[in-house]
């Protein structure tokens, strides 16, 4: 993988920042209201950087916006199912750039990756049994295992200083638990942004395989992955190795869709299938929205070169920041990012804890990362910053974190 194979034939602008008050934004609303509770700091919600929820503030992709305008012409916005179009557009692109062969049997639908994972732990675990995350993770792993009364077990990542990996003996020694029944696998890695290799693929799908432990593979950040690092899906292992795994992929990051709630999951077998989407179902999900096909095929069809060139601004925001922190800030060490646009970052040397760190930044700073503690087991010294922004916005706010310093 390369970024000189990239589609440069139409440029895109990427260094406009989308002003996003006044429509709903997650981040940018929480971010406020939170500011708010703190009093004057000595600077506007203007001056505030909320760089902690997953999505990006830049312009849609404009092949994705006109398919829209033109689906919103129709008058007509009734109950709509993906027709043939839609499956050939995600078989395509999972075939041309991660080299998968799906059949059109395997795809099932969800409004969001979290909600595939609630309907797998509700469809073929109990309450009480344990399902295995690795922490530090995507907060919702542990949060929906929780919720839905069963029980978290660790698989901490080993940490060298700069880079994880899985702790196998651990995951040997928790699999072999008869409560385990469900391995929650992220790839790549949400926040530590580690792209998992084939053989470390291999190594997870044996253990798995030899205690009847199901695997779920969240794959959202897929398209996310920078040379020389390429994504290995785990349906890339033999039929024999991966098993009856589920496999939950979306646009949504790629393309910054989140808000039209579309992802795609792949179960190959067809009796997991039959389970899966019979909870789907009685959890009250049939259909996805009427625009969310159309956004998918402009997507996959139209808007790889918008892709392409966003993965190349990315990067050079992580080299700028890994360069700025190395040289300006010392006592912040960032970890290499492999996979994702989400930069983790180590506080440790601040020597105070999490909630202390977060207090700091968003009352005395403006800054509103997505603090590590909330990722679980090993991410309390660490900080995730978003670097879809702005070249210019990452420069100011890597500035202002300096001040404390």
């Amino acid at each position: 993988m390369s970024f000189d194979n990239f589609d440069n034939r139409v440029v895109y602008n990427f260094d406009e920042l989308v002003d996003r008050s006044g429509h709903g934004s997650i981040k940018w609303e929480n971010a406020k209201r939170l500011f708010a509770s703190y009093g004057d700091c000595g600077f506007g919600y203007s001056g505030l950087f909320a760089v902690s929820t997953a999505d990006m503030d830049f312009r849609m992709a404009p092949e994705i916006v006109e398919a829209l305008c033109g689906a919103a012409s129709e008058l007509v916005y009734g109950y709509t199912e993906p027709a043939a179009a839609y499956f050939d557009a995600v078989i395509s692109w999972f075939s041309r750039r991660h080299g998968i062969c799906i059949e059109r049997d395997w795809l099932v639908f969800s409004p969001g990756v979290v909600s595939a994972l609630c309907y797998a732990i509700s469809a073929f675990t109990n309450i009480g049994d344990g399902v295995i995350v690795q922490t530090p993770v995507y907060r919702p792993f542990h949060a929906s295992v929780k919720s839905l009364g069963r029980r978290v077990i660790n698989n901490t990542l080993l940490f060298d200083g700069n880079n994880y990996r899985i702790n196998f003996d651990d995951l040997e020694s928790k699999a072999s638990d008869s409560a385990a029944k469900m391995l929650i696998l992220c790839n790549p890695h949400n926040p530590v942004g580690r792209v998992w290799k084939l053989e470390e693929l291999e190594r997870v799908a044996d253990i798995c395989n030899r205690h009847n432990v199901l695997v779920v593979s969240d794959e959202i950040h897929a398209d996310i992955v920078f040379p020389p690092f390429c994504h290995a899906s785990y349906l890339l292992l033999p039929p024999e190795l991966r098993g009856k795994v589920i496999v939950c992929t979306s646009p949504s990051k790629s393309f910054n869709m989140c808000g039209l709630q579309v992802s795609n999951i792949i179960i190959p077998d067809g009796g997991v299938r039959l389970r899966f989407v019979r909870q789907s179902h009685d959890c009250g999900f049939h259909t996805l929205n009427c625009f969310a096909a159309t956004a998918t095929i402009a997507a996959y069809n139209k808007a790889e070169g918008w892709l392409d060139q966003l993965l190349k601004y990315i990067y050079a925001n992580y080299e700028l920041t890994k360069e700025f922190i190395e040289s300006k800030i010392p006592q912040i060490k960032t970890c290499q990012l492999q996979g994702t646009y989400l930069q983790w970052l180590n506080f440790d040397a601040m020597g105070i804890s999490g909630r202390e760190r977060e207090r700091l930044f968003r009352s005395k700073l403006g800054i509103f990362f997505e603090s590590g503690y909330i990722f679980g087991e090993g991410g309390e010294s660490f900080e995730r910053l978003n670097l879809a922004y702005p070249k210019h916005f990452i420069i100011e706010l890597l500035q202002r974190l300096k001040s404390i310093f």
